[in-house]
């Protein structure tokens, strides 16, 4: 509330100030009349207030369609172009009310008075618009910057957890006797089984300062992980990836992989229980849903995957990854990134 208040009386002071501006310029002798000087002043806010209100109105509305960082120089000139025009009927109008019908000024005097204003007001407004505006593109480009910042780090945070998860000692205890046993069994498989887990540590080590990556990457990645974590339960977990013919979108390097081994990690993997995942499609969204057959007791986790997964998505995509528990079913919804957004 505080900040709102101190933003309007800024205002109200620039608007003072501009309109004694003006008047200064148009009839220098006007400041030794102090009611000339409070009647300027009022006039100043009266038709100036609800001008700046319009013109935020028309720059905001501009701005939904002409983005700074895909036209900043059509944007610029395009919304200065519109205040002028109406700048300059506005004041044409004010103009011959005040001098023309209430003051009877002569016609010539009237568009002499109109034009030496008007003269005066657009070089303010190109100067007050370039300030502010370099002021706005300051700020927006700063944000960015700490945007980028923020993405990297989170990027950095999720890869390390998922190498983290990928190379803890439960993992490689659980792939080596995986290993063990089909050495023994069938030599092709193991060799299979040894080629996709060298695939698992290949991909997170080429794309760890990657934003976003092809959806057919990490689809290939999570079916590597798949395939090793099926041999291990027995093929006990059912897993359907169909996002028809659309697979030109971006993802989150290892965050449907970080999904699906939440999945494992956190339900019953049983002959009696298979664990189903479904990837799909559904609008603008790739949905990750399993089945829900919690365990009595699973493993600490600090949900640091996910919440990156959150934030990452929301800043490359422009929206927000929903998570949804109902029906039996633990679904999350990652909004698609286009590659112009990557």
């Amino acid at each position: 509330m505080k900040k709102l208040l101190k933003k309007y009386l800024i205002n109200l002071v620039i608007l003072v100030l501009m309109g004694n501006l003006v008047g200064l310029f148009i009839e220098p002798g006007f400041v030794r009349n102090p009611r000339m000087w409070l009647v300027n002043s009022l006039c100043a806010l009266i038709f100036g207030f609800p001008m700046m209100k319009l013109n935020e109105y028309i720059i905001k509305h501009i701005g939904r369609r002409i983005k700074w960082e895909i036209s900043p120089l059509k944007r610029f000139f395009l919304s200065l172009l519109v205040i002028i025009i109406l700048a300059t009927l506005i004041t044409f109008l004010i103009n011959y009310v005040y001098c023309f019908l209430i003051h009877h000024f002569t016609y010539a005097n009237c568009v002499a008075s109109t034009l030496n204003m008007l003269l005066i007001e657009i070089l303010i407004i190109v100067y007050v618009f370039t300030l502010f505006t370099g002021m706005d593109f300051f700020k927006m480009w700063r944000e960015g910057l700490l945007k980028q910042e923020s993405l990297q780090r989170k990027a950095v945070e999720l890869q390390m957890e998922a190498l983290k998860n990928q190379v803890n000692p439960h993992f490689l205890f659980n792939s080596l006797n995986t290993l063990t046993s089909l050495v023994h069994k069938d030599a092709d498989q193991a060799v299979q089984f040894i080629m996709r887990l060298s695939d698992i540590y290949r991909y997170v080590l080429e794309h760890k300062n990657k934003p976003t990556v092809q959806w057919t990457e990490e689809k290939k990645f999570v079916e590597n992980y798949l395939k090793l974590q099926q041999i291990r339960f027995a093929n006990n977990i059912l897993i359907n990836i169909d996002v028809g013919q659309k697979d030109n979108f971006q993802v989150v390097p290892l965050s449907v992989q970080m999904l699906v081994e939440n999945a494992i990690k956190h339900n019953i993997i049983t002959t009696d229980d298979p664990l189903d995942i479904a990837v799909f499609l559904e609008g603008d969204f790739l949905v990750v849903r399993n089945k829900l057959q919690l365990k009595s007791s699973v493993e600490y986790s600090e949900n640091v995957g996910l919440d990156n997964i959150k934030q990452q998505y929301e800043i490359l995509a422009g929206k927000k990854v929903e998570v949804s528990q109902e029906g039996g079913f633990f679904t999350v919804r990652l909004p698609l990134i286009d590659e112009q957004n990557s």
